[in-house]
């Protein structure tokens, strides 16, 4: 900003001395006894006074737009924004999964074609890293279940079919995962498998079912929180706001407040075994 600023009056000065000079040669041009020099004189000496007083009302408007800037900057800073968009295409998942190394975290009502686009990605660091997935979704026993496939055109039941395939994507990491476990603690389960691991490193795979209509998508990806507008018609389109957010120390930081609203949804969900009756989840 101070760079902008020192840049923004060195144009000014800059822009006072040209306008010095042509009042300078209006006035000449003035005192010239030839009718055609004198009124190219007055046209000189019009435009240089103009420019004069249109520079003082430029600083004005310019010190108002930077003051208004510093704000916008002030609050974007607190909050952690990072991204605004209204294209579900600019959102670059793959490149957050591929970089996370701890936690992530999804919420939504089913997402099918989400799950599968980003399936392979959430795997890889789930089953290499020491990462923690919890994923939420809507409870296909949730009384929203007839109301939202009414609303989005649905035939009864096919919304709690697509819940219940999303969930086995879920069930199937998360074997894959015990497996890992088993074969890293359990000298006998090594013994009769041979597998072959890139890390000894694994994460783990947390289910749960909300009975709620999540109003956003969340997802969170170590310090990165993408939250994604829930639409309110039946048109399905990509062109739908989102926000990312950026985790600070703030207290008004956005990254805290929708990780905290996760965490209070979790708390009133049911969690679900993705393992079996007679299996222990890692």
């Amino acid at each position: 900003m101070k760079k902008f600023m020192d840049k923004w009056k060195i144009f000014r000065q800059k822009n006072i001395i040209v306008s010095l000079v042509v009042v300078v040669a209006g006035l000449i041009c003035l005192s010239i006894s030839n009718d055609y020099v004198q009124s190219i004189g007055s046209i000189l000496l019009i435009s240089g006074i103009y420019s004069i007083i249109e520079s003082y009302y430029l600083k004005k408007s310019m010190i108002d737009v930077v003051i208004e800037k510093v704000k916008l900057d002030n609050s974007i800073n607190e909050t952690g924004l990072l991204e605004v968009g209204a294209n579900l295409g600019d959102i670059h998942y793959q490149d957050y999964f591929k970089s996370a190394n701890a936690n992530i975290d999804i919420l939504h009502v089913y997402a099918r074609t989400w799950t599968n686009t980003n399936y392979d990605f959430i795997k890889e660091v789930v089953v290499h890293k020491k990462c923690k997935l919890r994923v939420v979704l809507l409870n296909p026993d949730s009384p929203f279940i007839p109301a939202l496939e009414k609303h989005y055109e649905y035939s009864v039941g096919d919304l709690a079919k697509y819940i219940n395939e999303v969930t086995q994507q879920w069930k199937s990491l998360a074997k894959i995962v015990e497996e890992k476990h088993k074969f890293y603690t359990d000298k006998a389960y090594r013994r009769a498998h041979r597998i072959s691991y890139k890390t000894k490193e694994y994460g783990s795979v947390e289910l749960y079912y909300h009975n709620g209509q999540p109003a956003n998508s969340l997802y969170r990806i170590d310090d990165n929180l993408i939250t994604v507008s829930t639409k309110t018609s039946k048109d399905r389109s990509v062109h739908i706001p989102y926000m990312i957010y950026k985790k600070n120390n703030n207290a008004t930081s956005m990254y805290d407040m929708y990780l905290s609203e996760m965490d209070k949804v979790i708390e009133e969900a049911k969690k679900v075994n993705l393992l079996g009756e007679n299996e222990e989840q890692v």
